[in-house]
């Protein structure tokens, strides 16, 4: 009997640990997810939002980056590429963000690539 709990736990664990494609907007569309609040695209203030679909073309980000201090509210500008996926996180740089083309691996990897650090990072 606890062979097959255990076996159903695992199964459980390791469908849940895998990495999930992307799903994109129609029609010319990339993606961007956050750990932090996106509140301005392009110049216009948004809904806080931690995932978009972006279109393709000249891009323009802000992000507000929470410490327990400050808030940084930091600006990053790039060409968006048709499917594909960027997502922005706090990965040791140095800057508080950064910007990466998210690609999946595999089922149970991603990778991170072409790193770019924000215009700006300026304290609110």
């Amino acid at each position: 009997m606890n062979k097959k709990i255990t076996l159903y736990i695992f199964i459980c664990l390791f469908l849940s640990a895998c990495v999930q494609a992307p799903v994109f907007k129609e029609g010319g569309y990339a993606l961007i997810k956050s750990n932090y609040p996106m509140v301005s695209l392009n110049a216009v203030d948004i809904e806080p939002s931690y995932e978009l679909d972006i279109e393709a073309g000249e891009t323009t980000l802000k992000i507000v980056y929470h410490t327990y201090q400050y808030n940084y509210a930091c600006v990053f500008s790039w060409t968006a590429v048709a499917g594909t996926a960027y997502e922005v996180t706090d990965h040791d740089k140095s800057y508080p963000l950064t910007l990466y083309r998210w690609v999946r691996k595999n089922r149970l990897w991603s990778i991170r690539l072409d790193p770019l650090d924000p215009l700006q990072c300026t304290r609110e």
